[in-house]
């Protein structure tokens, strides 16, 4: 049977040459047949009209299956009419012409019917080879949807490019994010929509369950599923969308330039008679990916659906797939595991720990089920006791560390930095969330950026999904305002980063971080069998059980050193006497209450490099009267949620004799504080001073004025806020006056308006009425926000003014409330 196609194939492809060789007999006859000139047209018309035809058989597979019979009666009809047509246009016929001419005039009408006969058997022909197409493509999806049984197809014949993967049993928890997704992408106007998350969250399994979708399948009949990788071949991805959008009257191509593929692809699309769906699954960060997103774009009549573990952000909005919850990973482990076919079911107990141990992560859901699976109830309890004592699940399961890990291979060499700050998030305790103002902390004094870089750190690692960023509020903040967002990272990431650092030896650590339960340390940081002596970045966690009982440990070149606490009290150990180059102090609190913190102040004789301190949910003693050596190189200071103000007040030593060269106080939700206290104004270095969420902060102290170089005051949500200083009128660096959400705030200081270097005035959301008419005077304003009623007003008194203020609206929001 195979030979007999081939040849016929063979027949069909001498056929369309034979047709145009007919039809090059007919053009160069000329003038020589002009007697034969109007059934000549006639057949020229209709050969014409054939060559196309033939065109297209000629590059049709040899599953068309044309018979050899039928290939040697159209060939034997074409060799007659080639030998008649050059008879016709014989000059040596002479004299004989004029008698010889009504009997090839009539031979020439026979071939004229002939090649109209020929026309009608060829479409009937063309119909029947669409049928047996069609039927082997059923054939061919039949055997696919029944691999035991072939249904007369053969194995080798290619199947359909592009093809949706069929829906496996561990679908689950994708009904809400399937219907999400259907608001979003079918919406007007949006062509494309990416998903997003890290690795092995199941991206593509929502995929496939959104093309499987009733309403998706009703409203595409084109459906078209192509897996990118990290290394797309353009050429490769849009011979298979031609293929299935030409399918099954085209089953290969062969066009190799990329220019025409994509112009026929576009051609494809716009010509269809329903709308397309195209997923692009699977999809990587680079020039190449981001290329083939904006040609895929311009592609009519279609929508895309993105899968990526980056965010594009280019290409709109993306949509994040959120974590399981433990209902559906509960259930997607039982079919993973297939518990409910076994015969022996394990204890319930250690199944709902093991579940807890993968963190809902759904690729580490099914692997580690899988492992279990049928396993005798001794492996079972194993696996819950090594996930119950916080071994990470990254360590016994290679095929979950290599999906992970490929997110931050994929890093290119110059962004190096994003890599080793995605390890710096595993200072942080799982479950809990990062101050972005901490990640700032970090990256100043380890990478030795500012605000600015840091940030584009934390824009790479949440476009590469390595984390998650939110922000507390909606309204719209100055860029170096970072005290009310934070970021949470998945606890899964958070191992992959523990075993990276952990991978080799404690002193050849840069980074070190120690998970300390009940008082037990390492052994060898107990037994001082070795020390980190090349840590720079030294991160240790306690539970509430901790007893500041410090072995003593020889960390010389710390310099950023993470407190994570959970205790009521809590002694900074003595070994920070030797850490001579440390340069960050980051102490947070993760119970409810303020912790007491003690021992602090006698090691600050030996901290003469430290640039940062940020203390977070820390009630601070006194300063003591002993007298202490200047913090020299002190620039910021940062407390959130503290008790500060015994810290300020009673103190007989200065203030700003400590902090000769402080350029930056944050104060956030320290509700004890209810005056600044006179003795911070004392430090006339000071450059930005941010008090805000201070709810007890009443008055404001007229030497405010003394702080000449300030540039930034910020004194938001401070709702007991009664008025401002008249000193205020005295800075005259100040660039950024922030008093939104001051609720008790009724007017502003007359002289406001000798600040002459202010840029940007927020005033959202305070109870003044009339603003003092000085304001006109400011001309270095940029930006005024505030209220539709204070606008108004602006634009009665200065017209100037009024072009510079933005209404603003803000939705309440409390997350504060949870932070």
């Amino acid at each position: 049977m195979r030979k007999n196609m081939a040849g016929a194939f063979i027949g069909g492809a001498a056929l369309g040459a034979a047709f145009g060789e007919l039809f090059s007999v007919i053009k160069n006859l000329g003038e020589r047949a002009i007697n034969f000139s109007s059934v000549l047209k006639e057949i020229e018309f209709k050969v014409k009209a054939i060559l196309p035809l033939l065109k297209e058989i000629d590059g049709l597979n040899e599953a068309l299956g044309y018979t050899k019979e039928e290939m040697e009666k159209l060939r034997n009809l074409i060799e007659d009419g080639k030998r008649l047509l050059l008879k016709c246009g014989d000059d040596k016929l002479g004299k004989l012409k004029w008698l010889k001419t009504p009997i090839y005039t009539g031979k020439l009408r026979e071939l004229d019917a002939s090649i109209r006969s020929f026309m009608d058997v060829l479409q009937l022909q063309t119909a029947r080879d669409m049928k047996k197409n069609l039927t082997m493509t059923e054939k061919l999806m039949e055997t696919r949807r029944n691999p035991d049984t072939n249904g007369g197809v053969s194995n080798t014949v290619d199947s359909r490019p592009c093809q949706v993967p069929d829906l496996g049993e561990e679908s689950v928890g994708l009904n809400k994010p399937v219907e999400e997704l259907k608001v979003k992408l079918l919406k007007d106007g949006v062509r494309m929509l990416v998903v997003t998350a890290p690795g092995g969250c199941g991206k593509t399994t929502l995929a496939v369950r959104f093309c499987h979708d009733k309403l998706i399948k009703d409203k595409f009949q084109n459906i078209l599923f192509l897996t990118v990788s990290s290394k797309p071949d353009t050429k490769h991805i849009l011979k298979d969308v031609i293929l299935s959008l030409k399918w099954p009257k085209v089953l290969s191509y062969s066009q190799e330039d990329e220019q025409t593929l994509w112009s026929e692809a576009r051609w494809l699309g716009q010509s269809s008679s329903n709308p397309v769906l195209i997923v692009l699954d699977d999809v990587w960060e680079g020039s190449e990916s981001e290329c083939l997103l904006s040609k895929f774009l311009l592609m009519p009549n279609c929508k895309i659906l993105v899968t990526s573990r980056f965010k594009f952000p280019r290409f709109g909005e993306p949509y994040y797939l959120e974590p399981l919850n433990h209902q559906d990973a509960r259930e997607l482990f039982h079919r993973s595991a297939s518990l409910d076919k076994k015969p022996r079911f394990p204890d319930e107990e250690i199944v709902e720990k093991i579940i807890r141990g993968c963190k809902r992560f759904p690729l580490a859901l099914k692997v580690v089920a899988r492992s279990l699976s049928g396993r005798a109830a001794s492996v079972w309890k194993v696996a819950e006791r090594k996930l119950c004592r916080g071994d990470s699940i990254l360590g016994s399961e290679r095929e979950l560390m290599e999906c992970l890990q490929s997110s931050l291979d994929a890093i290119p060499d110059e962004n190096m930095v994003i890599k080793e700050c995605f390890m710096d998030l595993g200072s942080f305790p799982e479950d809990q969330r990062i101050r972005v103002a901490t990640f700032i902390d970090v990256c100043a004094v380890l990478y030795e950026q500012d605000e600015c870089e840091a940030m584009t750190n934390l824009e790479g690692l949440s476009t590469r999904t390595l984390v998650s960023s939110v922000s507390l509020r909606n309204e719209a903040c100055e860029d170096d305002y970072h005290s009310e967002s934070y970021f949470t990272q998945h606890d899964v990431l958070r191992e992959l980063a523990i075993q990276l650092i952990n991978e080799k030896p404690v002193d050849q650590r840069t980074k070190l971080l120690l998970d300390i339960n009940r008082n037990d340390f390492p052994k060898w940081w107990s037994e001082k069998e070795m020390q980190p002596s090349n840590a720079r970045l030294l991160s240790i966690t306690t539970d509430e059980t901790f007893l500041s009982c410090w072995p003593d440990m020889e960390a010389t070149e710390v310099e950023v050193l993470i407190l994570n606490l959970l205790s009521k009290t809590y002694n900074l150990p003595e070994f920070m006497n030797r850490m001579n180059r440390l340069k960050a102090l980051i102490v947070t609190n993760y119970g409810l209450l303020q912790t007491e913190l003690g021992g602090g102040y006698q090691l600050t004789n030996c901290l003469s490099r430290l640039e940062r301190i940020r203390l977070e949910r820390i009630s601070i003693p006194p300063f003591s009267n002993q007298n202490l050596k200047p913090l020299s190189h002190l620039k910021k200071i940062s407390f959130y949620m503290c008790k500060v103000d015994k810290a300020f007040t009673n103190c007989s030593t200065q203030i700003s004799t400590v902090l000769p060269n402080l350029l930056e106080i944050s104060i956030d939700f320290c509700n004890d504080l209810m005056a600044l206290p006179i003795g911070l104004c004392e430090i006339v270095s000071l450059e930005k001073l941010s008090i805000t969420n201070c709810h007890g902060l009443t008055l404001l102290p007229e030497e405010l004025g003394k702080l000449i170089d300030l540039k930034t005051l910020r004194l938001r949500s401070c709702i007991h806020l009664k008025e401002l200083p008249e000193s205020i009128s005295r800075l005259q660096e100040l660039v950024n006056l922030d008093i939104s959400h001051c609720l008790g705030l009724t007017k502003l200081p007359e002289k406001i308006g000798k600040l002459q270097k202010l840029e940007k005035l927020n005033m959202w959301s305070c109870s003044i009425s009339k603003p003092p008419a000085s304001l006109r005077n400011l001309k270095n304003l940029k930006t005024v926000v505030c209220e539709k009623e204070i606008a108004k007003w602006f634009n009665i008194v200065s017209p100037r003014l009024r072009k510079l203020v933005k209404e603003h609206t803000e939705e309440a929001n409390l997350d504060w409330l949870l932070a």
